[in-house]
């Protein structure tokens, strides 16, 4: 559970531009902050304020992520990478119900970032609730969204850097099985250790998690890569990134080149 927490996000990318809040440590005022304030700022005065709430709720969240607060999305649409060079090919509906669907139920476009499942433990969208989150766009942000500046009930992200969209044949591949491609090409991949909980890689400039309850079925995630937690880990590398990727350390991590 503790390394499911560190989920967002192949893939995960900022929700505003590099000059805003760019190497933000925590959540509070990064990012990934949605609260008035923030790039996208919420303007519902019912939860006005609360940075969490918009990705985890402390009671009666789902149980497929640590209670998490949005619904994932099917994946239906999903075009997962794949290349002549593919040792293992996920589905879009392994993608959907994984560690990675979490940080695509933002970031593919489907389902709007106001949509929460509840605040304050009653369901969103009910009495004394009323309907979604409602957004507006601060002029910094530079990410486009739907609706522009307006202040709808709906904010479905459309493009700028964090869209990734449906068509995922150009990002990396998630939801596959890192032993898999390890034990197809094993020059090519960096082994896998398995400290009781913990699977991950391990490389020169750093640890990378893989995700699963064994290092044979473990899965690269957007997670990976990316901790949507922190955006200044080793106080330089923005991005979420988990290692810097100078002189492409990150790739090198899990490939051996």
């Amino acid at each position: 559970m503790r390394r499911a927490l560190l989920f967002a996000g192949a893939a995960v990318l900022l929700l505003s531009g590099n000059s805003y809040a760019q190497l933000t440590a925590t959540i509070a005022g990064g990012p990934h902050d949605l609260s008035s304030g923030s790039g996208v700022r919420n303007s519902n005065t019912t939860i006005n304020g609360q940075t969490c709430v918009f990705c985890h709720v402390p009671h009666s969240g789902s149980t497929n992520q640590p209670l998490w607060n949005r619904s994932n999305p099917t994946g239906a649409s999903y075009q997962p990478y794949t290349s002549s060079t593919s040792k293992t090919v996920a589905t879009g509906g392994a993608i959907a119900s994984g560690i990675s669907g979490a940080c695509l139920s933002c970031h593919d476009g489907t389902i709007a970032m106001d949509v929460v499942t509840n605040v304050n433990g009653i369901a969103f969208g009910t009495s004394p609730l009323g309907g979604t989150v409602a957004f507006t766009k601060q002029a910094s942000a530079k990410a486009t969204y739907a609706n522009g500046t307006s202040t709808g009930t709906s904010d479905v992200m459309s493009g700028g850097l964090p869209f990734l969209g449906s068509d995922l044949r150009n990002d990396h591949p998630v939801a596959v099985a890192y032993q898999t491609a390890l034990t197809a090409d094993p020059s090519h991949y960096t082994a896998i250790t398995q400290a009781g909980a913990r699977i991950y890689v391990n490389g020169a400039a750093g640890q990378l998690p893989l995700y699963g309850t064994s290092s044979a079925t473990a899965t690269v995630e957007c997670a990976s890569c990316h901790d949507a937690h922190n955006n200044s880990l080793n106080g330089t590398n923005g991005g979420f990134l988990r290692v810097a990727n100078t002189g492409s350390q990150m790739c090198k991590t899990c490939h051996n080149k």
